[in-house]
Parts: structure tokens; sequence; C-alpha cells
């Protein structure tokens, strides 16, 4: 299908554009980016912005979107035996940054968040989207979203002490000894039970 947006007939431009706004926003922030600079970083006619995204807030909303390896891979996460899919969400985490390609565009999306506040209230929604699929849908929806927000708290300080800080030996392990050592505690926040105060009050005993 053609038509406006990155997967339009003049998609490689607009990949361009992108790729120079989502640099922009994380190194100049989101109020010291104009389209023109935009245009002007990307080497394109500034009417090819405006045709493509329309506006300042369209072209936030379009570097905001993870790639779509991103999503690929956490459903394929979620849906692995429960038993696994700490590992699993861990190990698809991990191969997404250690890519450089997919890399670029994620650790824009997270500086970018830190200094706008509609770019942060879009990534806590997505991040909590991703996590919550990786969940049992089996369980209460107050259990599930108490056990993504445990769960991110190990994604998120990886992913900041490794990637976006570059601080501490985690900054330096391989690949492989990072998932040998996070994938128990994201294993047991999926399914070990939760202390009895933190329990659905609705819940059976």
């Amino acid at each position: 299908m053609t038509g406006r947006g990155p997967r339009g007939e003049r998609g490689e431009q607009a990949d361009k554009i992108l790729a120079a706004a989502r640099r922009s926003f994380a190194t100049r922030g989101y109020a010291a980016t104009s389209l023109r600079s935009v245009a002007s970083d990307a080497g394109v006619d500034p009417g090819l912005v405006h045709y493509y995204f329309r506006a300042k807030a369209g072209l936030l909303e379009a570097a905001m979107q993870p790639p779509d390896t991103f999503g690929a891979a956490v459903a394929a996460a979620a849906e692995q035996p429960l038993e696994r899919r700490g590992r699993a969400f861990i190990q698809a985490t991990m191969q997404l940054w250690e890519d450089p390609a997919s890399a670029e565009i994620l650790r824009s999306i997270v500086l970018t968040a830190a200094q706008e506040s509609a770019a942060m209230q879009r990534l806590r929604q997505l991040f909590s989207e991703l996590v919550l699929a990786v969940v049992s849908h089996s369980l209460s929806d107050a259990e599930r979203s108490l056990r993504a927000s445990l769960i991110a708290t190990q994604i998120v300080g990886m992913v900041m002490n490794r990637y976006i800080w570059q601080v501490g030996d985690v900054a330096t392990l391989p690949a492989d000894t990072v998932v040998d050592l996070i994938a128990p505690t994201i294993q047991r926040y999926l399914d070990h039970p939760l202390p009895a105060d933190l329990a659905d009050p609705g819940a059976e005993g």
C-alpha cells in the first residue's frame, strides 16, 4: 500500500527523515528540533517532512515507534512455555540491543523520552504493553501489572547501565553472561508467588 509515512511509495526518503529526526530529538531535544533542521540533516526538501509527517508532533510519534523486530521478538518470547519465558524475554531484549541498527533506534527512543514528557508517556505505554504480553494472561489484571512492573525494573536497569550510561561491570560483560545472571530474576517475577500482602485481595486463598 502506498501513501504517506515511512512505508509509502517514497519510503527511502521518509526513512532518512525519520533517522535524522531521531538523532536530533535524542541530542538536541524535542523543543530545539525544527522540521527545517531535520530536513537539512536528512538532505531532503522541507516540504517532504510535511508531506510524510504533517507536523513535528507526527514526526515525534513516528520516532517513538520501536523497530518491527522488537514487537516480533517479544511476541515470540511470550509464546514460550511459562517456565522458559523469563530467559526468552531477556534474550530477545539483549539480541535487539546488541544489533547496531535496532540499538540506534531504541537508544534514540530512550534519550528522547528522557527529555520530552509526551515521548515518555508513549514509551511507558509501549513498554507496558510489551512486558504485559510476556506475563501469564491467566492472572488477575492487578497481579499481571505488578509482575510486569517488577520485570521492567530489571530490563530498564540493565538497558540504562549497559547501553545508555555504559557504567559498571554489566556494560562490559558478554551478552550471554548478562542473560544468565538476569534471567532467573525475571523468571521469579513471572511465576513465583507474590508476598501475601501483595496478593490480589479478590483471589481465593
